[in-house]
This record gives structure tokens, sequence and C-alpha cells, in this order.
């Protein structure tokens, strides 16, 4: 089971505890929105599915650097259309590309986060290798 608690002021602020960290909402600076931590918990789920994949094909790099691009329909409800995951993957071993690609593919399968999200919008992933 997954449980959070948010706590809101009058008005549009609030902080939202988990059982392990707490973050603020609200409209500023320094503060998410509800789609920041959406995309945020998207990006968390594919990547520790992708971690979990590329151990078990025993797959190295040193770095993934993940930009999320929702975008939303333009009816209400303004939900997501279209979703892009651009994931780049440094220090790569250039001869196991198509690994490294299905081990992509297999997230996006596995991720709950990504397949919740694929009941309302198409979903994308562009994988750039970096050696």
């Amino acid at each position: 089971m997954s449980e959070i608690r948010a706590v809101f002021e009058s008005g549009y602020r609030g902080v939202v505890e988990g059982q392990r960290a707490r973050l603020v909402i609200g409209p500023d600076e320094n503060e998410f929105g509800p789609y920041d931590l959406l995309l945020g918990g998207l990006a968390g789920c594919f990547y520790v599915t992708f971690l979990s994949i590329t151990e078990k094909m025993q797959l190295h790099y040193d770095e993934v650097v993940m930009d999320i691009e929702g975008h939303h329909r333009e009816e209400p409800p303004t939900m997501l259309a279209h979703v892009i995951i651009s994931m780049e993957v440094k220090g790569v071993d250039p001869a196991k590309e198509k690994m490294y690609k299905r081990a992509s593919e297999i997230a996006g399968k596995y991720c709950s986060v990504y397949q919740t999200i694929g009941h309302v919008a198409e979903m994308e992933t562009r994988l750039t290798l970096t050696p």
C-alpha cells in the first residue's frame, strides 16, 4: 500500500508527507505542482525498473538523465494526451546498443506508473546512448 498525507493552507499551498520525505506543493518557485509530482513519479518508477532490468542483463552505465514532457489535451478535463520520456544513458558499451534498447522497452512494459498513465495518454520513449 502507498500512502501520503497532504495538508493545505487556505489557498494553494500545502505540504505532502510520505513515509520517507516531505515536499511543498504550491504555485511559487521551489514548490511542486501536481504534474511535477506525477511526472517525477513516472521518472522514478521508470528508472528503478530500468535499473533492475539492466542489472539482470549485466549492462553497465555511468548515469541516466531523463527529461519528461507531458502534453495536455486542450479540452476539459485537460489530462495528459502525450508523454515523452527522453532518456540518455551515459557511459554505455556501444556494442550492446540493442540490449539497452530492449531494457528500455521492458521498463515501459513493467513500470506501473508508465502503464497507469498509458491508459489516458500516448506514451513515447526516446533513448540516446552515449559511450
